[in-house]
């Protein structure tokens, strides 16, 4: 009989084991894709920029369909990006101001070599001291060479007193500041509900940090889905460091996030 109990013990522990085991490796293969009508955007790690494979893994397995592509990337990187997948209709790219002082004729001439993209990014022009007249006569150029409103301009701002004074010039509003890790994203959320009552509509749309939001992605992405946002961005950018990029368990837990509050679904 003791026999008998051993055996059966040491079937059930492999059965046990056999299913866990699968099971594992059922979720490291699962896939998303964006839910209908939703905006899942990515700015990528550096990282991600050398390899067309690694970029199409972010839309293939985790699902992202749009691109942030920042300002020190150009033509090539566009041409690597849209191999992967992502075609100019689904392309952010930034623009650094600053940039335009230094040397205004390389600037342009890397937008118009990028081509006509879904959108145009600005990050904390006013927080940054950054010239509110070059940014109108940039708007006069990018209209003149027939890229604006063919695309749209997002702005990003850390104070929303700022960000009202670009309400005439932007098609979206973002909040690029993150919360303190101790408060589990509450304050995040309190920060982005005041902004959709000063800002309304406008304000659609936000950035989600993979390494500092890493433990608050379900808090975030229900209060994304609360406040109406049709668009969540996913900053994976830092730690910027070569060989950095956060884990794929951390691209996994936004993802299961934004499946359960309605951004994302399972393939």
């Amino acid at each position: 009989m003791k026999k008998v109990l051993i055996s059966i013990c040491l079937i059930f522990t492999i059965i046990v084991l056999t299913y866990t085991s699968s099971d594992a490796q059922s979720l490291s293969n699962t896939r998303y894709e964006a839910a209908e009508g939703k905006v899942v955007g990515i700015w990528p790690h550096n990282d991600r920029l050398k390899s067309t494979e690694r970029l199409r893994e972010l839309k293939d397995r985790w699902g992202f369909n749009y691109l942030l592509l920042a300002a020190v990337y150009g033509e090539k990187e566009k041409s690597l990006v849209n191999d992967a997948g992502f075609d100019s209709l689904h392309i952010m790219h930034q623009i650094y101001l600053p940039d335009l002082i230094n040397d205004k004729e390389l600037v342009i001439r890397n937008i118009k070599n990028v081509g006509k993209i879904w959108a145009y990014y600005f990050d904390e022009p006013i927080s940054r001291g950054q010239s509110y007249i070059q940014f109108l006569q940039l708007i006069t150029e990018l209209s003149n060479s027939g890229f604006y409103p063919h695309a749209k301009f997002i702005v990003s701002e850390v104070d929303e007193n700022k960000a009202a004074r670009l309400l005439r010039v932007a098609d979206g509003i973002m909040y690029s500041g993150y919360g303190n890790k101790e408060a589990m994203g509450l304050d995040q959320v309190k920060t982005w509900t005041e902004w959709k009552q000063y800002l309304g509509e406008i304000f659609s749309l936000t950035w989600i940090s993979s390494d500092q939001d890493s433990n608050e992605y379900r808090t975030l992405l229900k209060a994304a889905r609360d406040l109406g946002f049709n668009a969540v961005w996913f900053y994976a950018l830092e730690p910027i460091g070569e060989g950095e990029e956060v884990s794929n368990s951390n691209y996994e837990k936004f993802c299961e996030a934004a499946v359960e509050y309605g951004f994302m679904k399972i393939k």
